[in-house]
C-alpha cells in the first residue's frame, strides 16, 4: 500500500487567479504607492499614467485605505 499523498492544483496557477481589481479617482485609474515623508510612510494613491500623487482637498497626499473608496 502506498501512503503517498494525492496531488493538489497549484496555488501559483494562473488560470485559477482573478483578474486585479482597478481603481479609479476623479475618473482616472488609480494604484498603491509607498509614500515616505518627514513624520513617516504610508501607503498612498498614484495616478497611473502620470505618476502624480492623489491629493485631498488640503493639498495632502490621500492614504490609499481612503482612495480606493473614493469615487
Amino acid at each position: 500500500m502506498s501512503k503517498t499523498k494525492a496531488k493538489t492544483a497549484s496555488k501559483n496557477n494562473p488560470t485559477t487567479r482573478g483578474s486585479a481589481k482597478e481603481y479609479f479617482f476623479g475618473g482616472q485609474k488609480i494604484k498603491p504607492v509607498k509614500l515616505i515623508m518627514d513624520n513617516g510612510s504610508f501607503f498612498g494613491a498614484e495616478f497611473d499614467g502620470s505618476g502624480d500623487v492623489v491629493l485631498d482637498s488640503g493639498g495632502r497626499p490621500l492614504p490609499w485605505q481612503i482612495a480606493k473608496t473614493l469615487n
